[in-house]
């Protein structure tokens, strides 16, 4: 693994942080100057559409990006001794893909130099114009089918489908487990993640039960729902609830089950972990960022360094997950690229940086190589690999260091009719 030390050599002091950062470590977080280097020219605009206010939201994502952004600005010189300005359209509206378009055609105003994936579960209406533009869609979350496979974009992380299916994998191939319960969150987004892993469940040979869970639940509702789990004693029980993980998990310890819990990367949140308590032990999730502990720390010593001090100083109240990581992890991974690019950042050429044949440095992640695409279901994804952590006594721990293919997972006939 190739590491950049050259941003942390010029690493500056870094402001204290307490919040939700004391959580993963991020308190306290400082480094030795050793040179900066200002971004001082005309900015570059990156777009980008995120959820960032109503139901659903992950103003996470908005939040990794402006932090990196505003780290290489201050410390590393931008682009080119350009500093990147993100341009954020937040929308609130899950379900209307209309409100994902207004955004678009507000930030294609602003001559961006590409797009910069969030949480946009609107893309079905935003990429037309993103198209019409001629602009790169780049990182970010994999939330819909439209930005996994579309010809103009890479993402360098697989979210909502190797994720996901690292996790039954591992559950399979380490704690043998032959059947899952998957409660689902009862929305078009939650249902369809759901029907994937119902897929992958039977792929691995598992038998499974879907039960939705409402977005809006109650304490007996979240009960009814464990209960319903646990009924055909499953060897594992999956919550794939972004934002309802924690109840529902000490609703499932509460009723007495004793076998494997699992979920999406939002169970191990700070303040997921915090509200889950002694019922939280033992959870274990599968992520495409390296987490912060001691085991990373030897092999990811430099970029986790860079970003706790980052986060310190620019974003002190972050719920570091894998949306906020993908989207920090994107701003670095452009640093790095378009610094290489002469000339005007143009939609070819920064496609066809990113698509270089070989391994690249992914920022706390597996390298990425965009040239082949690994991921069914995501044919702009450049890498399929995810780590799996586990919490354990309010702390979110690495549970294993070797990588998890959760491409090998997805049926390949689920890529032909997805893609």
């Amino acid at each position: 693994m190739q590491i950049r030390k050259r941003w942390v050599a010029r690493l500056g002091v870094l402001a204290a942080a307490g919040g939700l950062l004391a959580a993963v470590g991020l308190a306290g977080t400082s480094a030795a100057t050793a040179g900066t280097t200002k971004a001082t020219k005309s900015p570059i605009v990156f777009a980008m559409v995120s959820l960032t206010t109503g139901p659903v939201v992950f103003p996470q994502a908005v939040q990794g990006a402006q932090a990196a952004a505003d780290y290489v600005n201050k410390y590393e010189d931008g682009i080119n001794g350009h500093p990147i300005k993100v341009d954020v359209c937040g929308t609130s509206v899950v379900t209307n893909p209309a409100a994902a378009a207004t955004c678009a055609n507000q930030l294609v105003a602003d001559n961006p130099a590409l797009v910069i994936g969030g949480a946009d579960t609107g893309a079905s209406a935003s990429f037309p114009i993103w198209t019409a533009h001629h602009l790169a869609y780049v990182g970010g979350d994999s939330f819909t089918p439209v930005e996994s496979n579309s010809p103009d974009s890479e993402i360098f992380n697989s979210l909502n489908v190797a994720d996901n299916a690292s996790a039954l994998g591992y559950a399979k191939s380490k704690l043998h487990v032959k059947s899952v319960a998957i409660i689902e969150a009862n929305d078009a987004q939650g249902l369809a993640t759901g029907a994937q892993l119902a897929s992958y469940a039977k792929g691995l040979g598992m038998t499974e039960t879907l039960i939705p869970q409402s977005d809006t639940a109650t304490a007996s509702q979240f009960s009814a729902v464990a209960a319903q789990a646990a009924s055909s004693n499953p060897g594992l029980i999956y919550v794939e609830l972004p934002f309802e993980c924690a109840p529902q998990v000490v609703a499932i310890r509460a009723g007495g089950y004793k076998g494997a819990v699992s979920g999406l990367d939002t169970c191990g949140e700070p303040a997921d972990v915090a509200a889950e308590g002694s019922a939280g032990n033992g959870l274990f999730f599968t992520t495409p960022i390296v987490n912060f502990d001691q085991i990373n720390t030897k092999l990811w010593g430099s970029e986790i360094k860079v970003t706790k001090s980052a986060l310190a100083q620019f974003a002190p109240s972050i719920a570091w997950d894998a949306n906020a990581g993908n989207a920090f992890g994107t701003i670095m991974n452009l640093h790095t690229t378009l610094d290489s690019i002469k000339g005007a950042l143009t939609q070819s050429k920064i496609l066809a940086a990113l698509r270089k044949p070989g391994e690249h440095p992914n920022w706390l992640a597996h390298p990425y190589d965009c040239a082949t695409h690994l991921v069914p279901t995501q044919s702009s994804v450049c890498q399929p690999y995810e780590i799996a952590d586990k919490i354990e006594n309010g702390k979110v721990l690495t549970l294993s260091t070797k990588w998890l293919n959760g491409g090998n997972v997805v049926p390949k006939s689920y890529y032909s009719a997805s893609s």
